[in-house]
């Protein structure tokens, strides 16, 4: 555990304040292993580096050892002799948005971070192919290199006064659902919904996978009236009892 501190508090007064947080839940802090340090020196968590700048503002960006191992998989495959650059761009395309994706509320300008170097070595090694003409090599780049918008410090903050302890189900499901994105976002803030699951009834917690099912089996159909927002367990049971029909 890392602790971090504001510039005008005491160190051993929070650290006893963490100590009888966790005591009454039956936890102790493994003194090994927490470290107490001003904001401002910054930290790695989760591959995002995190640091609180002298203005005050919290910053973060990909730490240094999640980048290295990201491009080390874009490496791999784009110089991968075995694939060829129609194969290469659809294997980048999940690890390159999903990398994106994980990142989004991190500050990603500049081109380290934008990829342009990564993108552009691609396009380089996609056109050394011969049946890849300049113009489908851009392309390819393109869908190898998904672009995704990002906007930094626009996560979800949890309020002051609430807790995981608190037991308030409502509020829990109601900001867990802000987390997500387009269709699922729209169908939970929608009155039949209203955050919870459109199959059991029950509220989404914290934690839990949640799917968009297609009412009618038909993927192409993205009307709102043929999709509910489920729990994945659900999701797989109406699956299931369907199959055994």
């Amino acid at each position: 555990m890392i602790i971090f501190l504001k510039e005008h508090e005491d160190a051993h007064h929070i650290l006893h304040k963490f100590k009888t947080f966790l005591n009454k839940r039956g936890m102790e802090i493994s003194e090994e292993k927490t470290k107490v340090t001003p904001s401002t020196y910054g930290f790695n968590f989760l591959g995002w580096h995190c640091k609180v700048q002298k203005n005050g503002k919290f910053r973060s960006t990909p730490s240094e050892e999640n980048y290295k191992a990201f491009r080390r998989k874009v490496k791999f495959i784009v110089n991968n002799s075995n694939y060829g650059a129609r194969v290469k761009s659809q294997k980048l395309a999940p690890i390159v948005r999903g990398w994106r994706n994980y990142h989004k509320f991190c500050k990603m300008d500049g081109s380290r971070f934008s990829l342009w170097g990564m993108a552009k070595k691609a396009e380089i090694v996609f056109r050394k192919q011969k049946t890849v003409n300049r113009v489908e090599s851009v392309s390819l780049v393109k869908k190898g290199f998904p672009a995704i918008s990002y906007s930094e410090n626009k996560f979800v903050c949890v309020k002051g006064d609430k807790s995981p302890y608190d037991n308030d189900i409502t509020y829990w499901s109601q900001r867990n659902s802000k987390l997500y994105d387009g269709k699922t976002s729209q169908l939970l803030d929608k009155k039949h919904q209203n955050h919870t699951c459109a199959s059991c009834g029950l509220k989404f917690l914290p934690g839990e996978d949640v799917h968009l099912h297609h009412k009618d089996e038909n993927h192409n159909n993205w009307n709102d009236k043929n999709l509910e927002v489920i729990h994945r367990s659900c999701h797989q049971y109406k699956h299931v009892s369907k199959s055994t029909d």
